[in-house]
């Protein structure tokens, strides 16, 4: 909770007009998010870094962005409850608008909405991106005139947020926010509001209307800056001739997978040597941790449970956060709305529209972003048909069993010449999970969430330099999200993962003259994990797997990833990793006592690869779907839709090669 400050602002704004950054300056990135009430949305809040050496203390609430004040979505649905319900959320005093120099007679529209229904005495434009110092303080002033609302105008790139903070600090904050006008809103709007709004303070229209209202504030826009004598730029023809090429049907699909194969390649390449140091550093700080803590039941708790398991998962959030990098140095660059320009008619094929495109696109380094990512979805059928599908994107987790399996078991040869034969296996699971997620989620659209497409509307910023800094704040806030949201459900699951995997205790005559690693093994297969691996082997049977392998599984609902260290523990190989060749040796001599046949072979290595495909095998997603979708009922029927998707291809798979 935030401390108790003397007067509260609302920064609202259209998507990719610069709050954020803004934000980030004037709070020095001291984000505290908070869901608003009733839904998963995410609301910035943080307090002026000038807090410290000035009386008045200044909180600054980051609204979702907005085209207009009728929602399409769960996202816009929250800013314009906002200001609505003031007493429900918070007690505003004063709405900063956010107008986009690029883009500024679309959004001084909206900060003429927003004038009608708070009055201009509770609100001020700032006017962002301009760059090259455009608009004299005699525009300013003359745009003040015309609108009744006191304006700034500045970059975010060119200065440090000490201009606008001065500027904040100048306003009177003396009166709290009253609405002056009902705001018109459609039925359908309503339906993306966490509660019934006050009714006293809207008013139900027709679609029509509504579309009538939106393009009245678009026309007083355009009449109010005719009468400002502002500069003429050609930023906007520069766009135009690069949009000529990278919105061409053929060369702009070019570019598309060009971009994208040179964000993953540098994806693995970045971060691979910054999760080796995460790895090495958890590594570390267990073995302190255990050096410290008494032998025994506590001590094991401690750092193969908790510590073990939690870091598994946080080995994977360096890659997650330069994926949000990367993605948020496109997106300011401009390149995001094309991108979904460029996938729209694909994704219209299976009944989605480009905006489902970032989701699937976050998915690739984790499911948990990207299902987040869908609330800018605004037809909810389509939302419902991405998340549905978004887990069997092929996510950064799956990658050690993915590089153990094919590294030990796929030989590595050239193919026609060019081709390697572990690199496209590699790149058959990733196209199998992706066609898979697109096939699915027409069949959903075409039954459980069967209806129209929603119109795909999106806008299309000018070009512009982006910010590493505000880079760098995205990756930052989306890393600790991950973590809010995943961490708490890894730790429970890691606990509950060391009490099966750690009792009952196995006679102490079957441990005497053993290794540690060998006693590590007895005690796994005598304990409760290893009864329900027992347990499940005539389910997977037919897969070509046995117990040990059944247990892997089950580990690997906590992460995927700790399948690997599962196969270490079972073998009594002690702490391993995806390319220890200790465990490669083991999997490829291991014998069946029975019928003294390889345990391994390639057609179980490819029965197990196409189950981790498909499988929806991880708890931190199964916990934010829930959130997400309001219940466990969508959560359940995927877990089960994907479960047997994956025992069926791992069938086929097994019984094809055998």
């Amino acid at each position: 909770m935030l401390k108790q400050v003397e007067a509260t602002i609302f920064l609202i704004g259209f998507p990719n007009a610069g709050k954020s950054t803004f934000f980030n300056l004037l709070t020095g990135g001291n984000r505290k998010v908070s869901n608003y009430s009733g839904v998963t949305v995410d609301v910035g809040q943080g307090e002026l870094v000038t807090n410290k050496e000035e009386g008045l203390q200044l909180n600054l609430v980051d609204l979702p962005g907005v085209y207009n004040l009728i929602p399409t979505s769960i996202d816009e649905a929250v800013t314009v409850q906002s200001l609505i319900d003031l007493d429900d959320y918070h007690q505003a005093d004063k709405v900063v608008v956010l107008l986009d120099y690029q883009r500024l007679e679309a959004s001084l529209s909206l900060g003429l909405a927003v004038r009608d229904v708070v009055g201009d005495d509770n609100l001020v434009f700032v006017i962002n991106k301009d760059d090259e110092s455009m608009l004299s303080s005699k525009i300013v002033s003359a745009l003040e005139k015309e609108t009744g609302v006191k304006t700034l105008s500045t970059s975010a790139l060119q200065n440090d947020g000490k201009l606008l903070d001065e500027f904040l600090r100048t306003l009177s904050y003396a009166n709290k926010i009253d609405l002056k006008n009902k705001l018109p809103m459609t039925e359908e709007s309503l339906t993306y509001f966490s509660k019934t709004p006050v009714f006293e303070r809207i008013s139900i229209v027709s679609e029509r209307e509504v579309s009538s209202t939106i393009n009245w504030y678009h026309d007083k826009a355009r009449d109010v800056l005719s009468k400002v004598d502002r500069p003429v730029e050609n930023r906007s023809g520069i766009t135009e001739k690069i949009d000529r090429v990278v919105l061409n049907p053929f060369f702009g699909g070019v570019i598309f997978f060009g971009i994208f194969y040179l964000i993953f390649h540098a994806l693995y390449t970045w971060a691979g040597p910054v999760m080796d140091l995460v790895e090495s550093s958890i590594t570390l700080f267990g073995e302190k941790v255990g050096a410290i803590i008494p032998e025994g039941h506590l001590n094991s708790l401690i750092v193969d449970g908790i510590i073990g398991g939690v870091g598994g998962v946080l080995v994977f959030l360096p890659q997650i956060m330069f994926l949000f990098f990367l993605l948020s140095l496109l997106e300011q660059s401009g390149y995001i709305s094309r991108a979904a320009v460029v996938t729209d008619k694909m994704m219209g094929v299976f009944g989605l529209n480009g905006k489902a495109f970032l989701p699937y696109m976050s998915g690739f380094a984790c499911a948990i972003p990207g299902i987040m990512a869908a609330r800018t979805i605004s037809n909810p059928r389509e939302r419902m048909a991405t998340i549905m599908t978004l887990p069997l994107i092929t996510c950064s987790a799956r990658l050690p069993v993915y590089i153990l399996l094919i590294g030990t078991f796929v030989p590595s040869k050239t193919v026609w010449g060019v081709f390697n034969t572990q690199a496209l296996s590699f790149f058959f699971l990733y196209f199998l999970g992706s066609a898979a997620a697109l096939v699915i989620a027409k069949i959903l659209r075409l039954s459980m969430f069967k209806g129209e497409s929603g119109n795909f509307i999106i806008d299309l910023p000018l070009y512009q330099r982006p910010s590493l800094r505000a880079a760098t704040m995205q990756a930052w806030r989306k890393g600790k999200s991950f973590l809010r949201k995943a961490g708490t459900i890894i730790l429970g699951l890691s606990i509950v993962i060391w009490v099966l995997s750690t009792f009952p205790e196995p006679n102490k005559e079957l441990l005497e003259g053993k290794t540690e690693a060998e006693q590590a093994a007895i005690s796994l297969e005598q304990s409760m994990l290893g009864t329900m691996g027992r347990t499940i082997e005539p389910v997977i049977k037919p897969l070509g797997m046995d117990w040990k392998m059944g247990v892997g599984l089950l580990v690997s609902f906590g992460a995927r990833e700790l399948f690997v260290s599962a196969m270490g523990t079972i073998y009594a190989l002690g702490d391993v990793d995806e390319e220890s060749e200790s465990l490669r040796e083991r999997l490829m001599k291991e014998v069946d006592p029975v019928t003294g046949k390889p345990v391994f072979s390639l057609a179980v290595a490819w029965s197990l690869l196409i189950f981790f495909v498909f499988a929806l095998q991880c708890t931190g997603t199964m916990g934010v779907l829930k959130k997400e979708t309001e219940g466990w009922k969508i959560p359940l029927i995927m877990f089960t839709y994907m479960g047997a998707l994956g025992w069926i291809g791992a069938w086929i798979a097994f019984t094809t090669l055998s």
